[in-house]
């Protein structure tokens, strides 16, 4: 019974198991302006990436926490380590690839921080 109760739901998941790791929302915000931010912890296996992408929406910010991995914003690659932090602003393409298990915190911000903002383009580490 409790599918009733749960398909009128609209909230996004706060946990989320992915092909390339998985993510936990630890926040989320929406100020009188309309402007939003949500934080993530997300974890990438070593060896997994997540896809080349741009937002139209929404900036972020990676804080890498642990680990190593290979990040791609705009067409340059480079390594981010634990301590490094990116601001990604909107309409940059970037892409991640964890070489060893990569654990980040990303903060969304921007008027519409959907899933569905996302535009993904082919690229080949």
């Amino acid at each position: 019974n409790i599918k009733g109760y749960v398909e009128h739901l609209v909230d996004r998941p706060m946990y989320e198991e992915r092909r390339w790791g998985s993510y936990r929302v630890l926040d989320r915000t929406k100020g009188p302006d309309g402007m939003e931010s949500l934080t993530k912890n997300l974890y990438l296996k070593a060896g997994c990436n997540i896809s080349y992408q741009r937002h139209r929406c929404r900036e972020e910010v990676w804080t890498f926490v642990s680990g190593e991995g290979e990040l791609k914003l705009e067409g340059e690659l480079r390594k981010v380590k634990a301590g490094d932090v990116v601001h990604i602003r909107k309409g940059e393409l970037h892409g991640l690839k964890a070489v060893t298990p990569l654990d980040l915190i990303e903060v969304q911000i921007g008027t519409n921080l959907v899933e569905e903002d996302i535009e993904r383009v082919e690229m080949k580490w």
